[in-house]
């Protein structure tokens, strides 16, 4: 069979900075182990006629591309742009979006011919196998015009399992760092942050996240597997910032201390970033976070208000997260506090009880998202379509996302935000604008 190419969509970048395409290095990385030649093609870096160029250049036999909710659009143009070129060639999408909402994309979009369900090792590898689509769990299939569903494929158990994401694919030195300050030497500010995965999944089942019921279960990697990845990307690459993508990467203590232990015994000299719940850490799991080059852990807050938090299923409290800011601190890490705004139940009330806590913990940096996205898979996007807030044909549209707007117009839920992060001290806003204009 001919080589596999594996397009990250063009303007999939977060917040003005893209990452190696980490889902389609895994992909990689076990296609190569069975044979395979694979070409990735990040259009976030390369643009739009890469993938054009890749084609003409690469002739594939087999197209895989990543398709999450807000670049969904951008997917499918990729989509457009191989069967414009090549209307033989197999086009499979994979990721959240069209794991949730297959049948939408199948019954409008005709140009794909498959949609893997879920983790897509497996799957994937299956279908450049050739095997038939019928015999292949986990995946959905144009036959004559309609789509077909097999059944459920099961998770991979032992993720140590899992090939190594084929680093060598992608230039990891054109992704751009993301960081300020010094680490343990390494230049934050300078350093190209790779991400990786400890684990896949988490523990809670928030109403505003598709990841309980895309993963349904949380699973770790052993701590001497993923360090043999950090080591093979600080040895062979040179990479020494890194951030873990995990949605709560510290599910598992035992596990967490020994992958730190690991990284101590190896002398990986390495800054890294975490994010996690407030109810999975400890003094000794920060602990040794920091002296394995931990620097800042994100936590999923999402708000002050206990009524909010038995609302959305966060099944934390206020207090645990006071605790592990308040801990955080004493190790001497820095806490991110990331605070969703307009919640449903969202009151003048419960942002002051937001800002209450953010003047009671002080964290060192808060993530404000500026409200609460409606995402296919969750039990928020569930409640609103009962309701008639959306419906799926606003998948079909060009928006991103939509923003839960139910309670507050979209100006009344930005001067929310801004009241939020308008509460810091003085100096904690005056300090960051002196540096910005001192570059």
């Amino acid at each position: 069979m001919k080589g596999v190419l594996l397009v990250n969509p063009f303007g999939s970048g977060q917040d003005g900075f893209s990452n190696p395409p980490l889902g389609l290095l895994y992909l990689a990385g076990t296609l190569l182990k069975h044979g395979f030649e694979v070409k990735i093609v990040d259009g976030y870096l390369e643009g739009r006629d890469a993938v054009q160029r890749a084609i003409l250049d690469f002739k594939p036999g087999l197209v895989g591309i990543t398709c999450l909710t807000p670049g969904r659009k951008k997917a499918l143009e990729a989509a457009q742009i191989v069967k414009a070129f090549d209307r033989s060639i197999p086009v499979v999408l994979g990721g959240a979006h069209p794991t949730i909402m297959h049948g939408q994309i199948m019954e409008h979009y005709p140009f794909v011919d498959y949609i893997v369900i879920g983790e897509g090792e497996e799957t994937f590898l299956e279908i450049a196998q050739g095997k038939d689509p019928a015999h292949i769990n986990g995946l959905v299939y144009q036959d004559n015009g309609k789509a077909v569903k097999t059944a459920a494929r099961k998770y991979v158990e032992n993720l140590d399992d899992v090939p190594f994401p084929a680093w060598h694919l992608v230039d990891l030195k054109k992704y751009p760092a993301r960081g300020e300050g010094v680490v343990r030497g390494i230049d934050l500010s300078r350093e190209t942050r790779v991400s990786v995965i400890f684990s896949r999944g988490c523990k809670g089942h928030c109403e505003f996240c598709s990841t309980w019921w895309i993963w349904k279960t949380w699973r770790h990697r052993s701590p001497g597997n993923m360090v043999d990845e950090i080591e093979l990307l600080y040895r062979d690459f040179g990479i020494r910032h890194f951030c873990f993508a995990d949605d709560t990467m510290t599910v598992n203590r035992q596990a967490t201390i020994a992958l730190c232990d690991q990284i101590i015994a190896r002398r990986l000299n390495i800054a890294f970033h975490v994010t996690t719940r407030t109810d999975c850490v400890d003094e000794a799991v920060l602990q040794k976070l920091k002296e394995a080059g931990c620097y800042n852990i994100a936590f999923g807050i999402e708000t002050g208000s206990p009524l909010l938090l038995e609302r959305m299923g966060k099944e934390n409290s206020v207090a645990v997260s006071e605790r592990a800011i308040r801990l955080c601190k004493q190790v001497g890490l820095k806490a991110t506090a990331l605070i969703i705004i307009g919640n449903v139940g969202e009151t003048e009330e419960t942002v002051s009880d937001t800002i209450n806590f953010l003047k009671r913990t002080q964290p060192d940096e808060i993530g404000c998202i500026g409200g609460l996205w409606i995402l296919p898979g969750t039990k928020l996007h569930q409640q609103c379509k009962r309701q008639w807030i959306i419906d799926d044909d606003f998948w079909l549209t060009d928006e991103p996302y939509m923003i839960y707007a139910a309670e507050h117009s979209l100006e009344a839920l930005a001067q929310m935000r801004r009241r939020v992060l308008n509460y810091q001290p003085v100096y904690k806003k005056i300090v960051p604008r002196i540096k910005e204009l001192l570059k």
